[in-house]
């Protein structure tokens, strides 16, 4: 290494030799002894060698344990472990006591000489003495609501495995009340059909379940529900119509429950929860000779996902007889508030189970709330019984036709709860209102309403026309519509076509057209697209479509390049496509296109944007090719091992799988018919996956590799390309590179993946002036290895999203993030690149999108 200070310069090499070669400065002496100085503590500090210790600690079961003390005999070092249960120290070369402990567990000692990078992984045995006040993190306990919780802890085994396998009956009533309706949305509902007396029930919304419930484990459930019965018009957004939305176990370490929150929350009956939560005595009672505790729950600051209220503990069975517990809106997409209540009840003399839980909850707005409440009851156990091995499978949960045609009568026999008089002035009133609205003279008479002409229809909203009786909706679009003024080669008069016909069936038809005509070029294209749902269980289709249109060289590039004109060329084609979950799981796609494909450089634009984008947009003429034809055929198969899924009578809800999907795609241009001239072949493959931290967020990822197998005549418009990263906005980071420099196209095999961590606040939430702030932090990167410009580029990013909800939608939420993305590559630099981004929660799905 070569330095310089003034007139003289030094080379040096750590623990080497010194060599100086000095030149004339009058402040020469002093400079050299300084740096002399700094050399030799920085070789100091470079003789000294240290290593890392890590690993994982769980129980017998694999679990992974929190909050485990890890400690270095022979240093001050020490750490405890994170929430997935690992655990990571750096300390000198040499031979160390490691002691791991915690409350509940043996302690165990290690003896580990280090002279390099050790993993160490520790199962942790449960300690079997009853003195259990050995704690590493020692607590003044002015009561004995820890010393009760941790003999639950130290029982649950015991009382979950009372029950074995078992079967339930199930009865459910969930009540939604919508106050979002103003004064005059309750007005024009109001009429002589809606008497004063039931204004209370407008906005109303009742579902019944009767089901029949096999468990086994967690992970083996099988239901079947034998009665439903909806009456409101808000019936879809109410929780918990079925046992696979969710297990409010306390007795686990983890309660998951997917269907409102990404993240497990940490139970209170857990040897981590005993740390992550503040436990106070809240009452002491006698029923039947025995002391029943009351205990009031609270989370710490050490850990994120953690509820709060209070549960009731028998002495010596040490069983949970009630809960309360309210889980942080944080943490959930939907509502504002989520509260479970529980009660056990001992049966058969066997074991304690489930006698009944409340769910309620409510989300709102400044002028506006939905709130909901749904009761579940459980009856006829049949305890530890023997189920056949072939039981349980990928079907949780299976209706039949049948169960949503069940009378009055049926429901009078299987409710286990009364129903309130509200309740059943609501029933009798959704009753009546169904056999008025059901009459021919009124459904015509809604038919009427909705297919009459207006101008506000016209002109802003479009006109909807509707035969009921052959089931089939039109559509026309409005008339501010119909101008188009920012399109390719000016600007357009637009006409379109929406038609659509579902049956009892659920199978359905789709016909959209459109028609549009450049007053600048005086041309005509248009799109005419019939799409047939003939299989709704397996999701089978079929399509048609002819088209002639501006389409993009490339779909999905970024928005700077979109607005180019070198992006566009007219494409003619017909196209025929089918697509069919052939096996559980496994997914088949298939389609074939015959194309006519035209350059647009002949086409008049407007020199005035040209001139005014002249410094802003460079390479802003369209893209000139000699006229092809090519036919085109392509194949996809998608598949997912073991998927779960719900059984409705005429279709198949997916639950997902733990296991990753793998994703297949061939594509192949046929040189021949009808005149094409291309001729190739392309084959993707890969695999994307979604994977559950527990406490510490969720992982999902997607790796590919691609090449052509064949390039014979391989034409511009069939290239495949990599997309450069857009300015300023943050775009969907399993799909898209944040910072790559520019567009490409790949003509070798390539290799690239994206991996997205989201730690739902894991980390701020420990922070507690960050916590009030609710922010998210998220974390991923990706890869791109092309051999065309020899390139391996990489990068990084990071950021901080916030939820919000929609002003006018309550039920709406939406995330907007704050984003840094840095990236390296082997042959370009990006710089540090700050953008934004938004996501949108789709309730329909479940997920962010």
């Amino acid at each position: 290494m070569l330095k310089a200070f003034g007139n003289y310069y030094y080379t040096f090499k750590a623990k080497s030799y010194y060599r100086i070669l000095i030149g004339k400065h009058p402040y020469m002496y002093k400079n050299l002894y300084l740096s002399i100085f700094l050399l030799l503590i920085t070789s100091t500090l470079f003789s000294q060698t240290t290593f890392r210790i890590s690993g994982k600690v769980t129980n017998n079961k694999l679990e992974p344990l929190a909050f485990v003390s890890i400690q270095l005999k022979q240093s001050q070092a020490g750490t405890i472990t994170k929430e997935d249960g690992t655990y990571s120290l750096t300390v000198d070369e040499g031979t160390y006591d490691l002691m791991v402990s915690m409350v509940g567990y043996k302690q165990q000692n290690l003896k580990l000489t280090l002279n390099k990078d050790y993993v160490q992984n520790i199962i942790m045995e449960e300690d079997d003495t009853k003195n259990m006040e050995d704690i590493v993190i020692k607590v003044k306990i002015r009561d004995r609501s820890e010393e009760i919780v941790k003999n639950t802890i130290r029982q649950k085994d015991q009382i979950e495995a009372a029950a074995g396998p078992y079967s339930v009956r199930m009865y459910i009533k969930a009540i939604q009340q919508d106050s979002s309706l103003g004064k005059k949305e309750r007005a024009k509902i109001d009429s002589s059909l809606f008497h004063s007396s039931n204004a209370d029930l407008n906005g109303m919304a009742m579902t019944e379940v009767l089901l029949q419930l096999d468990h086994e484990s967690d992970q083996h459930i099988k239901e079947e529900r034998l009665g439903v019965k909806s009456s409101g018009e808000a019936a879809d957004n109410l929780f918990y119509l079925s046992a696979t939305a969710g297990d409010f176990n306390f007795y686990n370490n983890l309660v998951k429950v997917p269907t409102i929150s990404e993240t497990p929350f940490l139970s209170p009956i857990s040897y981590s929860g005993l740390l992550a939560y503040k436990f106070k005595m809240l009452k002491i009672e006698k029923r039947d000779g025995k002391r029943i505790y009351t205990i009031s729950v609270k989370p710490r600051q050490i850990s994120n996902a953690t509820v709060e209220g209070e549960m009731t503990i028998q002495d010596s069975t040490w069983a949970l007889l009630h809960t309360r517990f309210v889980f942080p809106s944080y943490h959930l997409p939907e509502y504002d508030f989520f509260e479970v209540e529980q009660n056990y009840d001992f049966v058969h003399d066997t074991a304690w189970m489930l006698k009944d839980q409340r769910f309620s909850y409510y989300t709102k707005s400044k002028k506006t709330r939905l709130s909901g409440q749904t009761l579940v009851t459980y009856s006829d156990y049949e305890l530890n019984k023997k189920f056949d091995r072939k039981h349980f499978g990928v079907e949780v949960s299976a209706t039949a036709q049948e169960a949503y045609e069940k009378d009055s009568s049926f429901w009078e026999t299987v409710r286990t709860v009364p129903l309130s008089e509200k309740e059943i002035r609501f029933i009798r009133y959704r009753d009546s209102i169904f056999r008025v609205t059901h009459t021919e003279a009124y459904l015509d008479s809604i038919e009427k309403a909705n297919n009459k002409i207006t101008w506000k229809k016209i002109g802003l909203f479009g006109q909807t026309l509707i035969d009921r009786k052959k089931e089939r909706t039109w559509m026309i679009p409005p008339i501010i519509s119909l101008y188009e003024p920012f399109q390719f080669g000016g600007a357009r008069a637009h006409l379109g076509f929406y038609y659509f016909k579902r049956y009892t069936s659920r199978k359905d038809l789709t016909l959209y057209s459109d028609l549009s005509y450049g007053f600048r070029n005086k041309d005509i294209n248009g799109s005419i697209k019939l799409t047939r749902m003939y299989n709704p269980f397996n999701r089978g289709y079929y399509m048609f479509e002819v088209n002639r249109n501006f389409d993009r060289i490339f779909q999905g590039d970024a928005w700077i390049n979109q607005i180019k004109r070198s992006s566009y060329f007219l494409n003619n084609y017909f196209a025929v496509g089918h697509g069919l979950e052939i096996a559980n799981g496994l997914f088949l796609y298939t389609e074939g296109d015959i194309a006519l494909r035209r350059s647009v450089r002949g086409y008049r634009t407007n020199d005035r944007l040209d001139s005014l984008l002249k410094g802003i947009l460079d390479n802003n003429q369209p893209v000139y090719f000699d006229p092809y034809n090519a036919v085109y055929g392509l194949v996809t198969l998608k598949y997912t091992p073991k998927q779960r899924y719900v059984r409705e009578p005429r279709e198949k809800i997916i639950l997902g799988s733990k296991w990753p999907t793998l994703f297949v795609t061939f594509r192949r241009a046929f040189p021949g018919p009808f005149n094409s001239i291309a001729d190739f072949d392309y084959l993707e493959f890969g695999l994307e996956q979604k994977i559950s931290l527990g406490l510490l967020g969720t992982t999902r990822y997607t790796t590919r590799t691609a090449t052509y197998l064949n390039q014979k005549n391989l034409r511009l418009l069939d290239y495949s390309y990599q997309r450069q990263g857009d300015p300023f906005l943050f775009m969907n980071p399993d799909e898209a590179f944040q910072a790559l420099d520019s567009t490409f196209p790949l003509f070798k095999r390539f290799y690239n993946g994206h991996l997205v961590h989201e730690f739902n606040g894991a980390l701020i939430n420990k922070i507690p002036l960050l916590k009030k702030l609710q922010l998210r932090e998220i974390v991923g990167g990706g890869f791109l290895i092309a051999p065309e410009r020899d390139l391996r580029y990489g990068e990084l990013f990071a950021g901080i999203e916030r939820v919000f909800k929609w002003p006018f939608n309550p039920l709406t939420k939406f995330k907007l993030g704050v984003y840094v993305v840095t990236s390296a590559a082997n042959q370009f630099k990006n710089p540090v690149q700050f953008k934004v981004g938004f996501t949108t929660w789709d309730k329909r799905r479940n997920k962010w999108n």
